[in-house]
Order: C-alpha cells, then sequence, then structure tokens
C-alpha cells in the first residue's frame, strides 16, 4: 500500500471511526426506544451521500465532495472536518410557511450555544438549472437569512434519489423537509412539517453529544 492510501486509511479511521459511531449510536438509541420523546426525524437506513442531493453553487460548480475524494492527498494534521449540515428544501420562492419554517430553523441553529458554529444551514432551491431565488425571497435571505447558504439541485435528480426515502405521497420540496448529513456527508436524518423546533434542536443536540468532531 502506498503513502497516500495509508494517509487516506489513518484519517478514515481517526475522523470516520468516531462520527460513525454516533451516528450508528443515535440509531440504535431510537431503534430501542431510550429517547424519551415521539415524533423525532426519520432515519434514513441505508445512509446516502450527501453528493447524491447533487447540489450546486451559483457557479454550477459541486458544493461537496465524497469524505474519500475530500481527504485524498492531504495529511492527517492538516485535515479540517466540515460541519454537521442542514439541508432544507424548496424553491426559487419562498412564501409565508416557508420563511416561518426558516425563522425556527435559525432560532434553534442559535439554541445549540457554543455547538452553534458545527452545525451549518442549506437552502437548497430545488428547480431547473441554476433557477435564481426570486427578488422578494432573494431580499429576504439577504435581510434575515444572511448566514443561510443558498445552494441549487435540480428537481429530476434530486427527486429520483428522494424516491426510495419518502413516503410516495409526501412531497419533500413543498413540504420543505431538512435533511441532516454528518461531517462525513452521510445524509442520516430527515424532518417534515410534523417535527417542532424543540424535536430537531433535541435530536441535534444529541447527535452533537456523541460525537466530537464537525
Amino acid at each position: 500500500m502506498d503513502r497516500n492510501k495509508l494517509k487516506l486509511v489513518f484519517l478514515l479511521t481517526i475522523v470516520a471511526l468516531p462520527i460513525g459511531l454516533a451516528t450508528v449510536s443515535y440509531q440504535l438509541m431510537q431503534g430501542q426506544s431510550i429517547n424519551s420523546t415521539s415524533n423525532n426525524g426519520e432515519l434514513i437506513i441505508p445512509v446516502i451521500d450527501i453528493t447524491e442531493f447533487a447540489m450546486q453553487n451559483s457557479n454550477g460548480e459541486p458544493v461537496f465532495q465524497s469524505f474519500e475524494t475530500m481527504v485524498a492527498g492531504i495529511d492527517a494534521e492538516d485535515y479540517v472536518p466540515r460541519p454537521w449540515s442542514l439541508l432544507f428544501l424548496g424553491t426559487k420562492s419562498c412564501d409565508q410557511a416557508c420563511g416561518d419554517r426558516l425563522f425556527y430553523l435559525r432560532q434553534l441553529h442559535r439554541l445549540l450555544g457554543a455547538d452553534e458554529s458545527r452545525v451549518a444551514r442549506y437552502y437548497v432551491n430545488v428547480g431547473s438549472a441554476q433557477e435564481a431565488l426570486d427578488p422578494r425571497t432573494q431580499m429576504m435571505f439577504e435581510e434575515a437569512f444572511s448566514n443561510m447558504t443558498v445552494v441549487y439541485s435540480e428537481a429530476e435528480v434530486l427527486g429520483s434519489r428522494l424516491q426510495s426515502i419518502i413516503t410516495p405521497s409526501a412531497d419533500p420540496v413543498a413540504e420543505h423537509y431538512i435533511f441532516v448529513a454528518d461531517p462525513l456527508g452521510n445524509v442520516m436524518l430527515y424532518f417534515t412539517p410534523d417535527n417542532t423546533a424543540e424535536e430537531i434542536l433535541e435530536d441535534l443536540e444529541t447527535l452533537l453529544d456523541r460525537s466530537s468532531l464537525g
């Protein structure tokens, strides 16, 4: 095994193992009904890689790389883990219900306190290629959600990937589902409009408590 492959194996061991254990621990805890609350997020088993959401920035470039690609060719001491990611699905036009949901997502993010910096929020504008936000929605983001990153995803691509995860009768874009991805890029949990801010916050705190990275 050459030196680059050895470095990749080392990084996978020291980084992936604790995060993976946090994810598995959370899933087992939920499956055994150890958590005292109900109506928490829906687990995605098996997890899917965040790159399958095919998110792009305003320049049409991929927002995320696979973990293996991200760490290839770097030294372990130079590795900086990316944060946990909250992916909010929407369209170019964010109505009142969408804005209200964004507001409480922002508020619960702040309630993470010292862990706030360990989580990043993304607004996934689902539509045709690089479909810009409408002027009213753009202004809303500039004024109220400037620290939330807007990314883009093709409706057809994202929809086909979500078919195996979401109940067929549901519309995760129109209903503004929120997906959670760990620092390795494993999309492992999602929330529906039935989930309250308190339930989402509790799940996030549990995940962050079980992982020292990200």
